[in-house]
């Protein structure tokens, strides 16, 4: 960012002994800076001088943290209209797009397998059509790293060469039977292993490396972990894939979160809220819960999720027990619904009660638990899209026919064209974060920053500065001596479990 008129204030403030001390109290208890938030400093700083004309050192510390409370707020709602509008400017087949997780073809050279016309039913006609994330398989990936990451390049390449957003790349990377890169990177147990085998310094190890192989090749996300409980009411179809029982899961989840997230590698927790013993591939799971089963399916998500840079919901129907209230914040009115479908979980505990603003995710929309229960592809993406996810994921290649239902849908309703584009903002947010896109500083002003009315301070004019959505065209080349490096010291911890 550019120096502006305002550097010396954040220096004088955070130089200041008491500024600083008092700042970083107010943070503890201020994560975000809502104008909620900014209204009670306010008050703090009236009352403050309610109580003297002479400022006091505590009311001179009360207004910077205020003054500083409002620049961070407008700086970012100007990245936020940057981002809405890079949105707006985006076609309807690119924006459309950026709301598919899909799986492709090839593991040599990538290239589409349909065209825009799809988005219309006219297959074959248009540009290609390439989704806003690709999710690769073992059969995407070669045993070769240099050749994986030649792969996973030309998947950029293609984008940009047909003007295209560069895509996310993920992989669904576990551990165990769930091990996508298994012959490629160092040996990864599955989640219940891990937890049975390693010391949390060893699993830290382990995943750390893990992650710094997976950035080299070039992929930015990663379908993991499982951070459901294991019981007896899930073990059939969870087995190894969940870390044990709650303690488990919420040391080793953490483990697993801040290893691969600090090296780059976005994580997805799965699967909010919970899984049965019915396999979502051929049927439709059904829970029934209480108050007593809090531990077991809602606490792990309600922990681990603030350090998560994405979940994924559950195909799985899940209803209380009238017999055994779970209380009011369970109530659901769509409980006859998979979560996936359902605006309780997605909006109201995961958006709302769990304070989670990164990506949601969609389970397979081909899976049986909803092809098989009267939600085919077409009717389970509107449906997911009105509930609040952003993402929805197939293992199918082709997506130019979900799509287009979807954006025929956005055309006659403009509810549904606001979701559309709620989605495609956190997309764009993601990408961001992900270093795929950067926000640019604009040298022009976005307006002052003080929004404040009958402040009895004088009003600071500086102008904030406005933000611009760019592709970032720098692309690491494959280290392939780090590249061993790190598969060395995944293999070093992996022989060193207890």
């Amino acid at each position: 960012m550019k120096n502006h008129p305002r550097s010396s204030a954040f220096i004088s403030v955070m130089r200041h002994p008491v500024a600083t001390s008092f700042f970083c109290k107010k943070l503890a208890v201020f994560p975000s800076f809502s104008h909620i938030r900014v209204g009670f400093l306010l008050l703090i700083v009236f009352s403050l001088l309610s109580c003297s004309k002479r400022p006091s050192p505590e009311e001179i510390e009360a207004r910077r943290l205020l003054e500083l409370a409002r620049l961070e707020e407008a700086i970012q709602n100007a990245k936020n209209a940057a981002i809405s509008e890079y949105v707006a400017s985006l076609s309807d087949e690119v924006k459309i797009s950026q709301l598919f997780l899909v799986n492709i073809e090839g593991n040599q050279k990538y290239s589409a397998v349909e065209k825009t016309g799809s988005l219309y039913g006219k297959a074959g006609e248009g540009n290609p059509l390439v989704p806003g994330g690709v999710l690769l398989f073992s059969y995407n990936i070669s045993k070769d790293p240099l050749e994986t990451y030649e792969y996973i390049k030309s998947i950029r390449d293609f984008y940009l060469e047909n003007e295209n957003l560069p895509p996310y790349v993920a992989v669904d990377q576990e551990g165990g039977d769930v091990n996508r890169l298994r012959g490629l990177t160092s040996v990864l147990w599955a989640q219940k292993k891990v937890a049975d085998s390693f010391s949390l310094e060893g699993a830290s190890a382990l995943y750390s490396a893990q992650a710094r192989q997976m950035k080299n090749l070039g992929f930015h996300m990663n379908l993991a972990p499982v951070v459901e409980v294991l019981t007896e009411k899930n073990q059939d179809f969870l087995d190894t894939r969940s870390f044990g029982n709650l303690e488990a899961v919420l040391s080793y989840g953490e483990i697993a979160i801040n290893s691969y997230e600090e090296m780059g590698i976005a994580v997805v927790l799965k699967h909010f809220p919970g899984n049965s013993n019915a396999d979502p591939h051929i049927g439709l799971p059904k829970i029934t819960y209480s108050a007593s089963d809090y531990d077991s399916y809602f606490k792990p998500f309600e922990v681990l999720l603030p350090k998560a840079s994405a979940l994924l919901m559950s195909h799985a129907i899940m209803k209380e027990d009238k017999d055994l209230s779970a209380g009011e914040i369970f109530s659901l009115e769509d409980s006859d619904v998979p979560a996936c479908f359902s605006r309780h979980w997605i909006r109201d505990v995961a958006k709302n009660q769990y304070k989670f603003d990164g990506l949601i995710f969609s389970d397979d929309i081909f899976m049986g638990a909803l092809s098989k229960n009267g939600y085919p592809p077409e009717k389970a993406a509107l449906e997911a899209i009105k509930a609040g996810v952003d993402v929805i994921m197939l293992s199918e290649k082709r997506f130019g026919g979900v799509a287009g239902i979807l954006l025929s849908k956005a055309k006659e309703d403009q509810d549904f064209a606001k979701e559309i584009n709620r989605a495609a903002e956190n997309v764009i947010r993601y990408k961001i974060k992900a270093g795929i896109l950067e926000l640019i500083e604009m040298d022009d002003g976005a307006g002052e920053y003080s929004e404040l009315k009958d402040s009895p301070f004088q009003k600071n004019d500086e102008k904030i500065p406005s933000f611009s959505v760019k592709v970032k065209h720098d692309y690491a080349d494959f280290d392939l001596y780090r590249f061993n490096e790190d598969y060395k010291a995944g293999m070093k911890a992996f022989e060193m479990s207890k």
